[in-house]
């Protein structure tokens, strides 16, 4: 019997030793050069799908979690040409090293440094608690030292005109015809300007609302043409989102537009609901967010992203079906066959009012990555990576920009930043 024992310690050691070993190391380190062995920051590591994965500090370095050999990556930088790299199994006890060779397009040194996020409104004496853009330009909710006021900028951030108003009102809405209003949390203000020979002058308010009865008017609206209005409706368990829309000048009834059911999260709460001390295993993320299949409405034309079908609708001005295209962006193929949703996706699409383009955002360790997408073949590509700037605020896109809140001064005050992100 003690020879048996004997015997199986040494078995047992020499299974179990290259198992701790794997999972000791399954953190993967790399580093990035350039062709003078120098290192460069603010590399992009990314999977074979676009999505960041890491993001180079000073010394080049980068580190890796959950990566599989056979998993294809890339490193990209603006002035560098993109190289790939395919993990092994030795990968593990090593660590990946990238030289990138300069591009032969990239841009003169001065411009790449311009195309970093810079402070679009210098006032470091002011907090930007919210804002908003449309075709007048930008509006700024600040707090300041003595008062807050409602500020408007023009596109290169110069102040036009500011307003006073309560501290009371901390957020600024933008509605689907593109006018603004102040919100507090008992009521509503909507922003006006005062015009003099068809130019526009000081700001002024000029339609009070009690909050409730202006979420009743305006919380359901999702979109508006020339000809009909568009509103949106939740149901079972925020997972079925039915959409309607009214005719402008005709009559006051709604007419189906489209039904959304997000048939897997509906089924999964149900079952929680019913079998109260059996919940499922993926149940419990669902009771956090409705499901998300916007709409949006530009040069009179409708865009419906259903995340729900994996396909985006397009109507006309009246609300007709012109056309559908697959939506794949979001999903991807897990090793048992089945699609799933990319857990870096940040469920968001933003549409850019002054061009009509469609973004949407990934996020990784707080890094957020924008990526343009591409409506007829629902695929998104890469147009911006915000390095050095985590967990940004309110981002927003207008007329090739990125706008966004930051707060990265002894102050902590929030300030708005900018970058041309095409």
């Amino acid at each position: 019997m003690k020879k048996r024992i004997i015997l199986l310690v040494p078995f047992v050691l020499l299974v179990l030793f290259p198992l701790h070993v794997f999972a000791q190391n399954n953190v993967i380190s790399g580093l990035v050069l350039d062709n003078r062995n120098k290192p460069i920051k603010d590399v992009g590591i990314y999977s074979i799908d676009s999505t960041i994965m890491a993001v180079t500090n000073k010394d080049g370095l980068f580190s890796l979690k959950h990566s599989q050999p056979g998993d294809t990556i890339y490193a990209s930088h603006v002035a560098y040409n993109n190289v790939t790299y395919i993990i092994d199994s030795l990968n593990y006890s090593k660590e990946i090293v990238f030289k990138l060779k300069p591009s032969q397009l990239s841009l003169p040194e001065v411009e790449i440094m311009g195309n970093v996020p810079h402070v679009a409104y210098d006032n470091k004496v002011v907090s930007v608690k919210d804002f908003e853009i449309n075709d007048k330009g930008i509006y700024l909710l600040a707090q300041r030292r003595r008062n807050n006021a409602i500020l408007h900028l023009n596109f290169a951030c110069d102040t036009l005109t500011d307003l006073k108003i309560s501290p009371e009102y901390y957020n600024i809405f933008k509605d689907v015809f593109g006018e603004m209003h102040i919100i507090s949390n008992d009521d509503v203000w909507q922003i006006g300007h005062k015009t003099l020979m068809g130019k526009t002058m000081e700001m002024e308010l000029l339609y009070h609302y009690p909050l409730m009865e202006f979420y009743t008017a305006f919380s359901n609206i999702a979109c508006a043409t020339d000809s009909v209005i568009v509103g949106g409706r939740y149901f079972y368990f925020d997972q079925e989102i039915f959409y309607y829309y009214f005719n402008i000048g005709g009559d006051k009834q709604p007419h189906e537009f489209h039904h959304c059911v997000n048939q897997e999260g509906r089924d999964y709460i149900f079952f929680a609901i019913k079998y109260r001390w059996g919940l499922p295993t993926r149940s419990g993320n669902l009771f956090c967010k409705p499901t998300y299949d916007p709409v949006f409405s530009y040069d009179n034309n409708i865009y419906l992203f259903s995340f729900d079908e994996d396909k985006t609708f397009i109507y006309n001005d009246v609300g007709e079906y012109v056309c559908e295209y697959p939506l794949t962006f979001h999903r991807y193929r897990h090793w048992s066959g089945e699609m799933r949703i990319i857990k870096k996706w940040g469920k968001k699409v933003i549409m850019d009012a002054a061009t009509g383009k469609f973004y949407t955002i990934f996020v990784d360790n707080g890094v957020t990555t924008i990526k343009r997408i591409n409506i007829e073949t629902g695929t998104a590509e890469t147009v911006y990576t915000i390095s050095g700037f985590t967990f940004v605020e309110n981002l927003r896109i207008y007329n090739g920009k990125a706008y966004f809140l930051y707060k990265n001064d002894n102050t902590r005050n929030s300030r708005l930043f900018e970058v041309t992100i095409e």
